[in-house]
């Protein structure tokens, strides 16, 4: 079995899906693959890309079945030790991923460790390291009190604000964008969760692994730059409709049965709410105003 394969889920990013090839094979010493799932984009010749990548493993879906569903198959076509999911959009530093996996070598109960994914610019980009939005932690980032108070433990935990970002810390979910795990996981925990079509399966993913005892940590010593959401910028509308479906999804996967019927109405009639003021707010603006998505 190789030591690590790194799946990315390719929909209309070409010209992003080549820089991340680069920064992965000018910046890792460890061995390991790399598979390439694209879900139907516009633009399929992938020719070039394969010319000048000849050892990448290209695969196309007829349709876009979802990040989740091409997720799956490229861990399929290629097993591992260890997988790194890692968004088209997204370049990895020097040793990024030799570090992760020399984390995860040194840390047996670690099943998951992500990196610190900075903004072009250099900033955190703090969906990298959060807390399960259960409903007290949602809650303070919906009313805007984990803005006012970023160092709170209490009303700061969505995005963990108050964690020093240089050290590493067990979280209790990494990003998508760039997610290694051990293949122990698929077994304990499952694979993603396809009715996760794009958004919130990352967070699925994280929560099913520490149910089963496995920890998830953030790692700063490893970094990633992320050109965050490029193809949803194309076209808000699915974007945001999945964006806010899948917290739907998420909460009641996991938190419908130990809620009360009012709150539960009280929490999906938020989410939707939220869902048609962001899409009133993007169809004025033309643009998408999904600004936490991975």
């Amino acid at each position: 079995m190789n030591l690590l394969s790194v799946v990315t889920v390719n929909y209309n990013s070409k010209d992003y899906l080549a820089r991340c090839l680069e920064s992965l094979h000018s910046h890792t010493q460890v061995p390991f693959q790399s598979v390439v799932v694209d879900n139907a984009s516009q633009d399929r010749d992938f020719s070039e890309l394969q010319r000048c990548f000849p050892k990448v493993r290209f695969l196309q879906n007829e349709e876009n079945l979802g990040f989740s569903a091409g997720c799956n198959r490229g861990i399929r076509a290629c097993p591992a030790r260890y997988y790194l999911l890692l968004n088209p959009d997204c370049q990895v530093e020097e040793g990024a991923l030799d570090r992760c996996c020399a984390f995860l070598d040194a840390h047996p109960q670690a099943g998951i460790v992500g990196c610190r994914i900075n903004h072009p610019d250099g900033t955190l980009q703090l969906a990298c390291r959060r807390s399960i939005p259960r409903p007290s932690v949602a809650l303070p980032r919906i009313l805007g009190l984990s803005l006012l108070f970023p160092r709170s433990k209490s009303l700061a935990r969505y995005n963990l604000t108050y964690l020093d970002p240089g050290r590493t810390h067990q979280v209790e979910a990494v990003s998508g964008s760039f997610l290694m795990f051990r293949h122990e996981l698929l077994e304990s925990s499952g694979w993603m969760d396809e009715q996760f079509f794009l958004y919130g399966e990352d967070l699925d993913f994280c929560y099913r692994a520490a149910q089963k005892g496995w920890e998830i940590y953030y790692c700063p010593e490893a970094q990633a730059v992320h050109y965050k959401g490029r193809s949803a910028e194309r076209d808000p509308g699915p974007s945001l409709y999945h964006y806010y479906n899948a917290m739907e999804i998420f909460y009641r996967k996991h938190f419908l049965q130990q809620a009360g019927r009012l709150q539960s109405g009280v929490i999906i009639g938020a989410i939707r709410l939220l869902y048609t003021l962001k899409r009133w707010k993007a169809n004025l603006s033309g643009r998408s105003m999904v600004t936490s998505a991975r």
